[in-house]
């Protein structure tokens, strides 16, 4: 399975409490991927990072809040990933072009394309959680706020990347940037569904469905 998370460095400096809690979470990724939240049990978790369960419970009281700290983290790495492909897609629009471009210079759908690209390896992995969250979350008051939380921060990232780019160019969105950027997530999920379900290529099919979402709520600047 593609890993999602960097090695943790092996550091004297490294506290060893935090040390364990973020190999508990980490550990706990390919468990809750394969049996979900209600599947995975605590023995599952310490026999996937190699602990106790008197290790466990010393960081967490319930397998619940080891779900939502990797939903955190997961989200963390996501919004990591979108940045990073922005970052390389204005690099190799500069590359070809022979000059400095900013965001606008890259082309609307070969910068989604490029997003969606940089999070297909971990398609399968970030679906399962980020479908287990939405299913706990409408369950379970008590996980709610905490995996809403979660979920805004993914969608206001995407917010903020629209509105710099739509800032730059001069166009005005149809929607508010929240809304839309929520409305290409649900796009981003059902595209790394088909792909998963589908098991074909599909980055025609996301280029074509990402550029027609953005024209369809976005309005070109009048020359």
């Amino acid at each position: 399975m593609t890993e999602l998370f960097e090695p943790l460095p092996d550091s004297a400096d490294t506290r060893r409490k935090e040390n364990t809690r973020t190999k508990l979470v980490r550990a706990s990724l390919d468990v809750f991927v394969e049996k979900g939240i209600d599947g995975a049990t605590v023995d599952d978790l310490v026999r996937a990072a190699g602990f106790t369960r008197g290790a466990f419970y010393s960081n967490f009281s319930t397998k619940e809040e080891v779900f939502a700290a990797l939903f955190a983290s997961v989200t963390e790495e996501m919004i990591e990933i979108a940045n990073t492909s922005v970052d390389e897609a204005i690099e190799t629009a500069r590359t070809q072009g022979g000059v400095p471009c900013s965001l606008s210079d890259v082309d609307d759908a070969a910068l989604m394309v490029a997003v969606f690209e940089g999070i297909r390896p971990y398609g399968r992995q970030w679906y399962l959680l980020y479908s287990d969250a939405i299913a706990r979350s409408l369950r379970d008051q008590e996980m709610r706020a905490e995996l809403a939380t979660q979920r805004e921060r993914l969608r206001d990232e995407i917010g903020k990347l629209l509105s710099a780019r739509m800032e730059e160019k001069g166009d005005h969105p149809l929607l508010p940037p929240g809304d839309l950027a929520q409305l290409l997530v649900g796009v981003f999920v059902d595209l790394m569904v088909r792909e998963q379900m589908d098991g074909r290529d599909i980055t025609e099919l996301a280029a074509t469905t990402i550029l027609g979402t953005l024209r369809a709520f976005i309005e070109p600047r009048a020359d």
